[in-house]
C-alpha cells in the first residue's frame, strides 16, 4: 500500500526567520526612494547621451562633403594606361583632390594616382591618363576631398 498522508512540514519558528534576516542596525537601511531616483537619473544621461551620438552622426552625415566626384568615361589605352575622365563639384574658392585607381580582370588594382583640382570654377571636367603595371579593365573614383 502506498502512503498517502500529507507531506507537512512544521512552520518556521520566529527564531528560525529571525536568523535568515541580518541583525537590525547593522548595515544601515536602504532607501528605496533614493534608489529609483538615482536609477531614473542614470536612465535619462544615459538615453541622452545616446540621443547627442545620433543627432552627431546624423548632422555628419547630411553636412557631407562639399566636394563629390564622378567618374564620367574611362577607356583602356594600352596594357598600361586608363584614361580616365572625372565630373568633380566643388566650392569655386576651394581646391580639392580626388583619386582614381584602376584594377585588373582579377579585382587587383594595378594603378593608382590622386589628382589635384585647383581653385577657380566649382564644376570641373578633369581627364586623368593613369599609367598601369599591368592591363586594367576599370576606371573607378576611390574618393574626393
Amino acid at each position: 500500500m502506498a502512503d498517502t498522508t500529507p507531506d507537512v512540514r512544521p512552520a518556521e519558528s520566529a527564531a528560525e526567520q529571525l536568523a535568515a534576516q541580518p541583525p537590525v542596525g547593522r548595515y544601515g537601511r536602504r532607501d528605496e526612494k533614493k534608489a529609483r531616483v538615482r536609477g531614473k537619473r542614470v536612465y535619462y544621461v544615459t538615453v541622452g547621451l545616446a540621443l547627442a551620438l545620433v543627432a552627431a552622426i546624423g548632422y555628419k552625415y547630411v553636412s557631407g562633403n562639399p566636394v563629390n566626384g564622378e567618374v564620367q568615361t574611362f577607356q583602356v589605352i594600352s596594357d598600361h594606361e586608363v584614361r580616365i575622365t572625372l565630373e568633380v563639384s566643388k566650392p569655386g574658392d576651394q581646391a580639392a583632390s580626388c583619386t582614381v585607381r584602376s584594377r585588373d580582370a582579377n579585382g587587383d588594382e594595378v594603378g593608382r594616382v590622386s589628382v589635384a583640382i585647383p581653385k577657380g570654377t566649382s564644376d570641373t571636367q578633369t581627364t586623368v591618363l593613369l599609367r598601369t603595371t599591368s592591363r586594367g579593365t576599370t576606371g573607378e573614383l576611390v574618393g574626393c576631398s
